[in-house]
């Protein structure tokens, strides 16, 4: 039986160099520094260009990753394509030990999340989720439920395909199982607001940061029974739900080499210490060490040597 079954993204992140003399390059830049949306083509441009690394991402696999290697027994479900970025996505859960139910189809590429770093180290980021896209809901079997005691979903999902994710979370209701969401990005909550409202009887867990929480303006009456946990940075966490409010401070971090993953791995560490029905205080201090362990690296989730370091 699993704690957890993640259901999100299948995306590998390419770090590349911008190049400053490639006029290609320079035109499809929209603006620096920031997330921005390519065409397939200008997508596809990108993605062939030498990398500096490749890291598997995705916020549930993310999460999932994590709460693995720190000896939860956990699951994912995604779709990548017979390429050589789905295999490498594949190998990241197993060797982080996640029960993986991926699948891998001829029909597209798997998804990509090309990041251009600059030369003052400022980075640009487009992705596509390809392959990502084309997961069905029958593809999410009931045996997956029956073997799960929770589900995690994310907003870039529900952003792209909120018939699917509405689905899928009745269908978790219906097996008597737990919700948990991401909201993933304000742009996401700006984009299906009435639909994450309309769902949130049916939300055990919501996760988001302050940003996301204020585009969604959430009320205590449409809060149900909804445990929502707002990150705010550097200065902790509030969590709240239609009865009480409550903020925990986290300890100042001054090596940080990267904050890509940092919010999934606070949900992770959170989770752990939520699924043994610990008190709040003690799922925020969990939640705080696993995203600051997150930060200290330049993955988007904890080292496979984390547990043999620590």
């Amino acid at each position: 039986m699993l704690d957890l079954l993640g259901i999100g993204d299948a995306i590998v992140d390419k770090i590349i160099s911008f190049d400053e003399e490639d006029p290609v390059m320079q035109k499809i830049l929209p603006v620096k520094g920031l997330f921005f949306v390519a065409t397939p083509e200008e997508h596809s441009y990108l993605r062939e260009k030498t990398s500096i690394a490749d890291y598997a991402g995705g916020s549930a696999a993310n999460t999932i990753r994590n709460m693995a290697l720190l000896g939860a027994p956990v699951g994912f479900v995604g779709k990548v394509g017979c390429d050589k970025e789905g295999e490498f996505f594949k190998k990241s859960l197993s060797d982080y030990g996640v029960c993986s139910y991926l699948i891998q189809v001829d029909e597209d590429k798997t998804g990509c999340s090309v990041v251009m770093v600059h030369s003052d180290k400022d980075r640009t980021q487009c992705a596509r989720p390809c392959a990502a896209n084309l997961l069905q809901s029958a593809e999410v079997t009931d045996e997956m439920f029956q073997n799960a005691k929770s589900i995690l979903t994310e907003g870039y999902m529900i952003n792209r395909r909120p018939e699917l994710v509405e689905e899928i979370i009745l269908r978790a209701k219906f097996f008597g199982l737990k919700v948990y969401l991401t909201l993933s990005d304000v742009h996401c909550v700006q984009n299906k607001k009435d639909l994450i409202l309309k769902l949130m009887p049916k939300i055990d867990v919501l996760f988001g940061n302050e940003y996301e929480f204020e585009a969604l303006r959430v009320s205590q009456k449409e809060l149900k029974d909804t445990l929502c946990v707002k990150t705010c940075g550097a200065k902790g966490v509030e969590i709240f739900d239609k009865n009480e409010r409550s903020f925990f401070e986290t300890a100042s971090l001054n090596d940080i080499k990267n904050t890509n993953g940092a919010g999934d791995g606070f949900a992770s560490g959170f989770l752990l210490a939520y699924h043994k029905n610990e008190s709040f205080e003690a799922c925020a201090k969990k939640g705080h060490f696993v995203a600051q362990e997150v930060l200290k690296t330049t993955l988007s989730y904890l080292p496979k040597d984390f547990v043999k370091k620590s």
